[in-house]
């Protein structure tokens, strides 16, 4: 359960981790960097809510289930859709996600996943692994050899899922060796935020030094909180910074989000609801980006 509260220039937050831990950090009341950015988008949960539903699911319902869902939000990105899914056994999973294809809503990040292309990535995605138990190991803890496995193996897999590939291997309890390649594959909203930030440097180059920034902040990486963040918990991020900046988004606009895709999916779907965090206020940060 979340508490605030309010000392001279910053919120007192403890949160609950996804592993039952206790974790008490300061927040800023003023959110106006991107170090600071990074850290309340991480410790509110509004980072990837996903991720910590992911962890809590796999302790309660076991590691296929979680890995079931994580495949199926790879396909339609709606987490509705991928409970129901994660709740078929290996038989049944490939044929749901077959018969949803017509209707099943789509995410913003898989409004492309239609027509013949779509089709023809599902059934790509059946034929590299059939058993969606299993589906995430065959994939190596390297962010470069994974994300080149999606490239060459599977069908609409841009650099956005290839990241989301890693992310779930990660969420599963794995943990990636190495995220070299990154900075040079970055999805086009963390590269356009790059720029942004750096317009004279390449984003690379600019990419790593951010990185570089952040980790010196000491700020732990969810869902597991037993790392610091890294260059995937910064891209994650960058995406956030620019719709918060642009579009008038606020932390807990994803939570809210995700939440309201399990509406309507039945009584899994609201416990798997009830693993996100909780929506922050709206007004309890202000942004001056």
């Amino acid at each position: 359960m979340e508490k605030s509260a309010v000392t001279d220039s910053q919120f007192e937050w403890s949160i609950q981790s996804p592993t039952g831990s206790t974790i008490s950090v300061n927040l800023p009341r003023v959110v106006r960097t991107f170090e600071d950015f990074i850290k309340v988008d991480i410790f509110t949960g509004d980072s990837d809510p996903v991720y910590w539903a992911i962890v809590r699911a796999k302790e309660k319902w076991g590691y296929h289930w979680a890995s079931r869902f994580c495949v199926a939000m790879l396909a339609y990105y709606h987490t509705g859709t991928a409970v129901q899914a994660a709740d078929r056994e290996v038989d049944d999973f490939w044929d749901y996600l077959r018969d949803a294809y017509p209707y099943a809503p789509r995410a913003s990040e898989r409004r492309h996943f239609r027509g013949d292309k779509g089709r023809v990535a599902l059934e790509v995605m059946e034929k590299f692994c059939p058993n969606p138990n299993i589906w995430f190991e065959k994939f190596p803890y390297s962010y470069k050899q994974a994300s080149d496995m999606c490239a060459h193996a599977l069908r609409e897999f841009g650099p956005y899922f290839q990241l989301k590939v890693c992310d779930y291997m990660e969420c599963l309890g794995g943990q990636m060796h190495s995220w070299a390649g990154l900075e040079r594959n970055l999805p086009s909203e963390p590269h356009e935020a790059v720029r942004i930030m750096f317009p004279l440097e390449p984003a690379p180059g600019a990419f790593l030094r951010l990185v570089g920034s952040v980790q010196n902040k000491g700020i732990l990486a969810a869902p597991w909180f037993n790392r610091d963040v890294g260059p995937a918990e910064v891209e994650t991020s960058l995406c956030g910074w620019k719709t918060t900046k642009y579009k008038g988004n606020w932390f807990g606009a994803d939570i809210q989000d995700k939440r309201t895709a399990l509406v309507g999916y039945g009584a899994r779907a609201l416990q798997f609801m009830e693993m996100m965090p909780p929506v922050p206020a709206r007004n309890l940060f202000k942004l001056e980006l």
